[in-house]
């Protein structure tokens, strides 16, 4: 199982999520390895359309030699995803969205979709897999998150069309520069990488 961050972090509310979803995968059993985007080397798409032109590999080709090939083949690996970023703007941040640009064409391959041409399908067609997903922001409440939460949404578009992997539960930790980190929060992601486990077991 892998865990998928953008978090700039190593501490903090975001961090302590990371933690109770870890800690809830692996007392039910699973091998968890997390990749910290902001650690790895990953270049911006070029828009080169390599990998776009390319409908048969496993994995799409990508002229840039980056972090990127490596985590395509673990992705690839594993049965079970966390993914996890702070929202900017309502939306993923800058290191979520790179990361999901280089994915598309590579784990996904171009295909057809009511006769328009190019619509992402995956590549990834060996095994089902599962995802959950976290998000933390500063300032909007979770009442508000449908409003501010473009972010799990585009999480779910990756996991599908990238992945072959479905969006089985998420959190939206609100308001944490105001509220600060909850309890609940960190129980809520603990049930989280516990119950990720057993759809992976039971598929």
């Amino acid at each position: 199982m892998l865990v998928i961050t953008s978090n700039p972090k190593t501490r903090g509310a975001l961090a302590s999520l990371i933690e109770e979803a870890v800690r809830g995968a692996t007392e039910a059993g699973a091998e968890v390895e997390q990749i910290r985007l902001a650690d790895c080397d990953i270049g911006y798409c070029k828009f080169c359309m390599t990998c776009f032109k390319d409908k048969e590999s496993l994995i799409g080709p990508c002229v840039q030699e980056d972090d990127m090939k490596w985590i395509l083949e673990k992705m690839k690996e594993a049965d079970g995803y966390v993914m996890v970023s702070p929202v900017s703007s309502g939306h993923l941040n800058a290191r979520f969205k790179t990361f999901f640009e280089r994915c598309c064409y590579t784990a996904g391959r171009s295909g057809r979709m009511l006769g328009i041409e190019g619509v992402p399908e995956t590549r990834f067609t060996d095994k089902k897999r599962f995802t959950v997903t976290i998000v933390s922001a500063g300032s909007i409440p979770s009442w508000l998150r449908a409003f501010c939460n473009t972010a799990t949404k585009q999480m779910a578009e990756l996991s599908k069309c990238a992945f072959n992997s479905k969006v089985i539960g998420s959190e939206y930790a609100g308001n944490l520069t105001f509220n600060g980190y909850k309890s609940s929060y960190g129980d809520k992601a603990y049930r989280l990488g516990s119950y990720l486990v057993e759809k992976i077991a039971n598929k």
